[in-house]
């Protein structure tokens, strides 16, 4: 077994430096291949949040402002908390300029998210907690399709066929009114995330499969500040901060138990945020907002991928992205059409940060135009909500990619929904 061995780790380290890079270049590229659509963060967590889609900054009035907007804690008079998870529905289909075609798995993803919030001291204070899900998802591969065919699929060698970013987020938030007209709230964020992946490495030796995963701490903060115009229009001002996380774990190859493990490192730069809102009561039962977001995805310029000492010979490197600053806008609002009930709707657009000669066929990402709808009822203690975004992705077709491998056309197919059940105290 170990002479069988060793001639093979001969014949891997035996090929050209170039091909083995790109090896590695594959290999690295996963690693924002679980970053979903505008580029890492996930769907606005919260029922009430996906219902209005492009206007929960200003008006948000239930415990998931410690999220959009903890100086918004203070509109809430009673202590409440909410179990809102966020259900996703994303696929992903790939077609190569040569015919061959691939398609995600396993489309179903669950984000958990959880909020509480407690008024204090004549309501002149407020803290909250939250518990989301803000960056992540993930994606399968079908390992059986011509894109992934070994040894011949144009995908096999140069993107996992099974990548997951989790991200857990703990926000401790707290509000002060400041005047009768402007409040500020302020809250602290500590994200821990998990990369895991699994990739094939080279036709020299089929079904040798590299398995990493790792995991690690970011922090950061977040403030918001509400001014009431007037009793009828308020503008709203938040900003969330970068985190920084640095995975550190192990990387296994299968198929060969003599092949020894190694370690695994990388790195994400989560981005700055700033978001603006203003809303306006149009009536006594119907409100109007329009936010816009800008989102500092700039800080991503290059993915460091250490792979520490292996016998296959793969080398640490680092991979440019250089992906792009971006924005979304949007407008939403709500309509409290009988008693009890609530209709909400929205409708927000999201620009892409990733550009055509960084895109990897794994990160379903593209420009966006999401359009929401949410129902709510509520009775004294007890409040039901239900929310559906329908997501309009752009077709992606890249021509000119800095792996020739992920040039081609891709789709996608993307629904979200969101349920939550609010007890107020």
């Amino acid at each position: 077994m170990k002479t069988k061995l060793n001639q093979m780790v001969i014949k891997l380290q035996s090929e050209k430096r170039p091909r083995r890079a790109l090896w590695l270049a594959a290999f690295a590229l996963f690693s924002t291949a679980t970053l979903h659509a505008e580029g890492f963060r996930n769907p606005p967590p919260g029922t009430f949040n996906l219902g209005r889609a492009g206007g929960r900054i200003a008006q948000v009035d239930d415990s998931s402002a410690v999220q959009q907007n903890p100086a918004n804690l203070l509109d809430l008079t009673n202590a409440e908390a909410q179990f809102t998870p966020t259900i996703v529905y994303i696929s992903a289909d790939f077609q190569s300029p040569t015919g061959q075609s691939a398609s995600t798995k396993d489309p179903w993803k669950l984000l958990p998210n959880f909020f509480i919030s407690v008024p204090l001291k004549n309501d002149k204070f407020a803290v909250g907690l939250g518990v989301t899900t803000p960056f992540g998802l993930g994606d399968e591969w079908n390992t059986g399709s011509s894109a992934f065919a070994q040894p011949t699929g144009v995908l096999t060698y140069f993107a996992p066929h099974s990548s997951q970013l989790t991200t857990i987020n703990f926000n401790p938030a707290v509000a002060l009114k400041l005047t009768d007209k402007i409040r500020l709230g302020a809250g602290l964020d500590v994200m821990w995330s998990d990369l895991e992946f699994k990739q094939f490495l080279s036709p020299a030796v089929p079904n040798l499969e590299a398995h990493a995963e790792g995991d690690g701490i970011g922090y950061g903060g977040n403030v918001g500040i509400t001014w009431d115009v007037t009793d009828h229009q308020r503008l709203a001002i938040t900003y969330r901060s970068t985190m920084t996380v640095d995975y550190s774990g192990t990387t296994k190859f299968s198929s060969f138990s003599g092949v020894p493990g190694t370690s695994f490192g990388s790195q994400i730069k989560f981005p700055n945020i700033i978001a603006a809102g203003y809303g306006i009561d149009l009536t006594d039962t119907i409100r109007l907002e329009t936010d816009f977001e800008w989102i500092q995805f700039s800080q991503f310029k290059n993915l460091p991928i250490n792979v520490g000492n292996n016998l296959l010979g793969v080398p640490s490197q680092s991979i440019p992205e250089k992906w792009k600053n971006t924005f979304t806008a949007g407008i939403g609002g709500d309509w409290k059409f009988a008693d009890h009930w609530v209709l909400r709707g929205g409708y927000q657009f999201y620009e892409s940060p990733v550009p055509d000669s960084t895109f990897s066929p794994t990160i379903p990402d593209a420009n966006q135009n999401v359009i929401t709808l949410g129902l709510g009822w509520k009775s004294r203690h007890h409040s039901l909500e239900a929310a559906y975004g329908l997501d309009f992705y752009d077709e992606r077709q890249i021509a000119n990619n800095q792996n020739p491998a992920f040039n081609g056309k891709y789709t996608f197919n993307v629904h979200l929904f969101s349920l939550a059940y609010r007890y107020s105290f």
